[in-house]
């Protein structure tokens, strides 16, 4: 088969998840035996990118911004590689960004065309409101709260209707719309009335092999968090508030904060009158996987959340709000990880403090964590995505002879 990956920036692994996965799965349909391409936007590309990718590498002729139309000239690119390079399977990472393109009349009789859903449908908008009185921490915040609770209505609403308007579109014109998990698809009916024969749903594969030979006894007693740091959807000072009101009683802890952001210098300062707190900036999350006790998610949503199977497969036990569906996919709660009822700090810090005061607890949910996301390794990843090609590359076959 030959395959293209369409995506907004460069599909460098090392700059996020939707990445990370599109290289993973690259390479094992490379390794079966598949012809694999890459297609992005010049206007996103990384300074001094030297990455060697596992596909040839296309951009489009014309730089794009997100909201602005596509361009003639990259409407014709991307027409004549589907036809120069007999794309068999057109793949959108992220279908908001594609809508001129997924729009277009078929090019080929034998292209198929498949939008991948890298989040949940209503974005952030799951808990919109939850999240924003969660977020009240001063009588000033609560002065505010109902302009902006108004505010955020209105626009939730306008954001609602955007977003109907381009799943209706995206059903119309393409073969298949996958997303991360079959749970989603409440949220998706919410916002899409229509035949539902499209979907299907394919989870994210593990980025590491899980580490079964990895001593669990000689974990730290550290804390990690790991991804962006903004506070729209990951909330870190959420993290920062409730390691101020437990490190004391913890003094053979530390939380360690490996990532980058926006947010960095507000949590500096949030962190200047704590101990045992520090940022290691943008790191290779590995190392840190395999040393730390737990991981530590504070987000607002996710779409599938890379970092925590990442942190399963080395024996870290995760601790997250359940804001999001496929959250109860890749943890059982209170089996491989804590999932806590979204967005009480009060109950994140007791459920944090019992894991990290049970050492017996953890080495059992570790163990439990390894076992569990061997699911979702590149092999059985990969094994359903070559069912939905054949699946639909049958049903070119049938029009062809019908």
């Amino acid at each position: 088969m030959n395959i293209v990956f369409l995506f907004w920036k460069n599909l460098n692994p090392t700059t996020g998840g939707v990445e990370r996965v599109t290289d993973l799965l690259c390479r094992e349909l490379k390794r079966r035996g598949h012809n694999v391409l890459y297609l992005n936007n010049t206007l996103y590309s990384i300074n001094g990118d030297n990455y060697e990718y596992p596909a040839t590498v296309y951009t489009f002729p014309d730089r794009r911004e997100w909201d602005s139309p596509e361009t003639t000239n990259n409407i014709a690119f991307y027409r004549n590689l589907l036809v120069e390079q007999h794309i068999d399977f057109a793949i959108f990472q992220e279908q908001l960004y594609f809508q001129d393109l997924i729009s277009l009349p078929r090019t080929t009789p034998y292209t198929r065309t498949i939008a991948v859903l890298h989040s949940n449908p209503q974005y952030q908008f799951s808990h919109t409101f939850k999240s924003i009185i969660a977020n009240c921490h001063s009588f000033k915040d609560f002065l505010h709260l109902p302009w902006e609770l108004k505010w955020t209505y209105s626009k939730k609403n306008a954001k609602f209707k955007q977003l109907s308007a381009a799943y209706n579109n995206t059903m119309a014109h393409i073969d298949a719309f996958c997303m991360l998990s079959i749970k989603y698809l409440p949220e998706l009916q919410h916002l899409y009335k229509g035949n539902m024969n499209k979907i299907t749903a394919i989870a994210n594969p593990n980025t590491y092999p899980i580490d079964y030979n990895i001593d669990l006894g000689k974990k730290k007693k550290q804390l990690i968090y790991v991804g962006r740091l903004d506070k729209q959807q990951k909330c870190v000072e959420r993290l920062v508030i409730i390691w101020g009101r437990i490190y004391q009683d913890f003094p053979d802890w530390e939380l360690t904060i490996i990532g980058e952001g926006p947010q960095l210098n507000e949590l500096q300062q949030m962190a200047a009158p704590l101990s045992r707190i520090t940022f290691a900036g943008r790191q290779k999350p590995q190392q840190y996987y395999q040393s730390a006790s737990i991981l530590c998610l504070t987000s607002n949503y996710e779409g599938w959340g890379m970092v925590i199977p990442e942190s399963m497969a080395h024996g870290t036990v995760p601790i997250l709000f359940n804001s999001y569906p496929a959250a109860t996919e890749i943890i059982n709660d209170g089996e491989c990880g804590i999932l806590v009822k979204p967005y009480s700090l009060r109950q994140y810090e007791k459920k944090l403090r019992m894991l990290m005061s049970d050492t017996a607890m953890r080495h059992k949910m570790a163990t439990k964590a390894m076992e569990h996301v061997a699911q979702f390794s590149i092999d059985k990843v990969a094994d359903k995505w070559e069912e939905l090609f054949n699946k639909l590359a049958g049903s070119t076959t049938a029009e062809k002879t019908s």
